[in-house]
């Protein structure tokens, strides 16, 4: 067990932006929230899976919608305590612990509010290990814990809950709500059993991030990359972006001209995240491995939404978590379950 605090949240949110590959959304309005939760009411206990009784709930919290909604309208503060009160009136479940089902972006310091203002433990896991923009590609599906009743909570006291379907159904209705009632909502997902959570969950994510970040306030982006299996594909310049509207995301790609004086040139693919780096035809790198923009003036992690002509950036990748470098996984989140027409080919084993 190791405590959040607040000096910790500069750091946590820019480990959860850099892996958030580029999606996840900005982590400002997230921060300031939980930095003054923490500083009002204290620090919050991070917990391994192995730490919590075997027979204990941790409850998946995060957020769904838009994030640039969020920042201009934020969370009143109640929002995860109706939906966990909600979740656990439906299910008879107590929960006794929380998990991010995403440790990425907003979504990584949305789950430690949640478990700051519930006065609940942390559990130092994830459901993704990095950002996806759907909620059935988490390990928790992946490995068969249902994911539904999902609930639903708005900042104007609005309550939904959404049982009876899959989670491919529910992902949908859990958008449509959102929609309705104004952009985003805090949502609860089906308790998951603690002792289940160190197959089902990608561990550590919180201590990751919380790393990652210190690693880059310190400067130390190659002690960082060595401790992660990471790489530095491209020093670059992004000398053309094309963005069109997806079948249910935004989507795009990239042009980039190394720095090098090499001649190299790269193309970006992108949706919510980003999802494939091609040179001379052939994958650099592929999602489900996060394939990271840091812009040079900076080093600070860009989103998809901050790609633009003229930015000069670092593009780093890092290894996506082993459960989804598997061929069940990959049929999640691997490059075709995003309609590219390529297979995933990065060195690693796929089972």
């Amino acid at each position: 067990m190791w405590e959040l605090t607040a000096d910790d949240v500069g750091s946590l949110a820019r480990g959860a932006a850099l892996m958030g590959s580029g999606g996840g959304g900005s982590t400002r309005a997230a921060a300031s929230l939980l930095r003054h939760q923490l500083e009002r009411g204290g620090p919050v206990r991070v917990v391994s899976p192995a730490e919590l009784p075997a027979d204990a709930h941790a409850v998946p919290v995060g957020l769904v919608g838009s994030v640039t909604v969020f920042e201009e309208k934020p969370a009143g503060g109640r929002e995860f305590a109706r939906a966990v009160a909600a979740l656990e009136r439906h299910t008879g479940v107590a929960c006794t612990a929380v998990v991010g089902f995403e440790a990425a972006g907003v979504n990584a310091l949305l789950a430690a509010m949640a478990a700051a203002t519930l006065r609940l433990p942390l559990v130092d896991a994830d459901g993704m290990g990095r950002a996806f923009p759907e909620l059935e590609q988490t390990t928790f599906y992946l490995h068969g814990s249902p994911i539904v009743p999902v609930v639903v909570a708005d900042e104007k006291g609005a309550v939904l809950v959404i049982d009876g379907v899959d989670g491919l159904v529910a992902e949908r209705l859990t958008r449509a709500a959102v929609v309705t009632l104004g952009g985003w909502g805090l949502i609860a997902l089906a308790p998951q059993r603690a002792g289940a959570l160190a197959e089902t969950a990608i561990r550590r994510s919180i201590s990751r991030a919380l790393d990652i970040g210190r690693r880059l306030d310190a400067g130390d982006r190659a002690g960082m990359l060595a401790e992660y299996g990471g790489r530095t594909l491209l020093r670059a310049r992004i000398v053309e972006v094309e963005r069109s509207a997806g079948r249910r995301f935004g989507m795009g790609s990239a042009v980039l001209e190394s720095l090098d004086g090499d001649g190299r040139t790269a193309r970006l693919e992108f949706q919510n995240e980003n999802l494939l780096l091609l040179e001379d035809g052939e994958v650099r790198a592929a999602v489900p491995d996060l394939i990271c923009l840091l812009a040079r003036e900076r080093g600070r992690s860009l989103t998809t939404e901050e790609i633009r002509f003229g930015l000069e950036v670092d593009v780093l990748t890092l290894p996506g978590a082993p459960q989804w470098r598997t061929r069940r996984g990959l049929g999640l989140v691997g490059p075709r379950a995003f309609s590219y027409d390529v297979d995933y080919a990065v060195p690693g084993t796929v089972r």
